[in-house]
């Protein structure tokens, strides 16, 4: 079976937070499309509403991972500490430690709080946690990865 896991995050006003991922996280591959009359009608939106400022569907990649978006049309979003975005990446492949180096001083510039910092964790590996400026938990993952997910092992 093919599946995929990716995060759909719903904004306030997306384009502004696409614009924000694109500055602060470096995102590439980054889109927007607008809500059409009849999606506008759909939702409930108001008519008198300028339909070029919102977003209907949007993404973009943070090293090399999509990342989908949208304005949060159903109500007010919130954030929650329910859920978070792990970016891990193989200690073993140092284009992507380096990658991954690169992003955390990159957000630490930047106005996210760290919750804990990127470093060397008793059990191998990096990890670090911040929080950006939506809310949104990050969770910075350096440690020895399965080749495959049914490879790696669990403990009971």
């Amino acid at each position: 079976m093919q599946a995929k896991l990716i995060p759909y995050l719903e904004f306030e006003n997306a384009k502004e937070a696409i614009d924000y991922y694109q500055s602060v996280f470096g995102a590439t591959n980054a889109y927007r499309v607008s809500p059409t009359v009849d999606e506008a009608e759909r939702f409930g939106l108001d008519p008198a509403v300028d339909l070029e400022k919102m977003t209907m569907r949007g993404g973009f990649q943070i090293m090399g991972l999509d990342i989908q978006c949208a304005d949060a049309l159903m109500g007010q979003p919130t954030s929650s500490t329910l859920i978070s975005l792990m970016l891990a990446v193989d200690e073993d492949d140092s284009a992507s430690v380096k990658a991954l180096d690169a992003l955390y001083q990159r957000l630490i510039k930047s106005d996210v709080k760290v919750i804990s910092p990127f470093a060397k964790q008793s059990l191998g590996g990096k990890m670090g946690q911040i929080v950006d400026a939506y809310g949104i938990t990050w969770i910075l993952s350096e440690q020895s990865l399965p080749a495959h997910p049914s490879e790696a092992t669990t403990e009971a």
